[in-house]
């Protein structure tokens, strides 16, 4: 009975010592974990937006706790003059219905940890309103929980100017500044029947980037999976021939179409696209690998007989059949998908 007890007493020490040994392990790694939060957050406050956005933090009580430089000054003010007041009263007006949106809004995204998109009026220190579009997303903490939530904002005050360049604002694709789904798909079949009428040249290239764009934001973050968005929307803009023009589709899908242009023109385009997009996204800390994950198909009008959805048809189903084998690379319907590898082969 005494040893019985014995073996009891010693077994109960070693499991608390274990217990022990356990919570100090724990709280080191939830140490650990909050500093690698934090220098992220700090890496993250470090990235200047240069094109007149404005990206600014709030925390849990709706003060403002990080806002750059040249976003505080576009309103008129100094870093020093907004960080850590409250964003009601200095560039939001002082109202219930934006301190009942805040509150909403805050709960919904803090709820699901998801993006939240909305057009905002945000005040400049004149008084002056600016209509902006505000994408909204969470700050979390070393246990997943919302501690914040971070605004990037956009400047469309001066949709106007917007209107000369492409005719209707309404027509572009905020995020990346190209036409959006339904412009797009209206234009290019316009242009096609036109093409058909008179027995021109068309054809169209489309860049998915599903794949790539979760493995980006699963395994980086999500600002530079939409950063790597807007990098390939760049870089097929800059492309574009003349009288071309390219929109947004599915959210992962930039869609080109090329007038008076052939197939070869098209090809060409598609790895000229492949190769200077895989660079591009090397350098956002994706290896050379997985920078490969973008499938880029094409095709061109085949005579009196073909139909929009027909060659539209074609270019999506080509992709599908890509993405659900995890083919990636330039494919086409004379051609299973061909890689960077393939692509420099034959260049040599």
């Amino acid at each position: 009975m005494l040893i019985a007890v014995i073996l009891l007493a010693f077994l109960g020490l070693a499991a608390l010592i274990a217990a022990f040994v356990f919570f100090r392990e724990w709280q080191q790694t939830r140490r650990s974990l909050q500093e690698l939060l934090l220098e992220e957050e700090a890496q993250k406050s470090q990235v200047e937006h240069t094109n007149g956005d404005i990206y600014l933090k709030i925390d849990e009580q709706f003060n403002i706790s990080f806002i750059e430089e040249s976003g505080a000054k576009t309103l008129g003010y100094t870093v020093a003059e907004l960080c850590h007041k409250p964003i009601i009263d200095t560039i939001l007006e002082n109202t219930k219905a934006n301190a009942d949106f805040l509150k909403e809004v805050f709960n919904k995204v803090a709820k699901k940890q998801t993006t939240f998109n909305t057009q905002m009026l945000i005040r400049r220190n004149d008084g002056k309103n600016m209509l902006m579009l505000v994408r909204i997303r969470p700050i979390l903490n070393e246990i997943l929980k919302c501690k914040g939530l971070s605004f990037l904002c956009k400047d469309i005050s001066k949709a106007d100017s917007l209107q000369r360049e492409l005719k209707d604002f309404q027509s572009i694709d905020p995020f990346t500044n190209i036409l959006n789904e339904s412009t797009l798909k209206s234009r290019f079949e316009h242009d096609f029947k036109l093409a058909n009428r008179y027995n021109k040249e068309l054809s169209a290239v489309i860049v998915e980037l599903c794949d790539l764009y979760d493995f980006i934001a699963k395994g980086i973050d999500f600002e530079t999976a939409d950063k790597m968005l807007k990098e390939v929307s760049n870089i097929c803009i800059a492309s574009l021939p003349k009288d071309s023009y390219a929109g947004r589709v599915d959210k992962t899908k930039i869609v080109l179409v090329l007038k008076n242009s052939d197939r070869k023109t098209a090809q060409e385009l598609s790895e000229k696209i492949y190769k200077e997009s895989v660079e591009a996204i090397k350098k956002l800390r994706v290896d050379g690998t997985n920078a490969q994950m973008i499938i880029i198909s094409y095709s061109d009008r085949k005579g009196f007989t073909d139909s929009f959805d027909a060659m539209y048809g074609r270019i999506i189903h080509h992709i599908s059949m890509s993405l659900k084998n995890r083919e990636y690379g330039l494919v086409s319907s004379k051609q299973k998908a061909r890689s960077l590898a393939d692509l420099e082969n034959i260049k040599g």
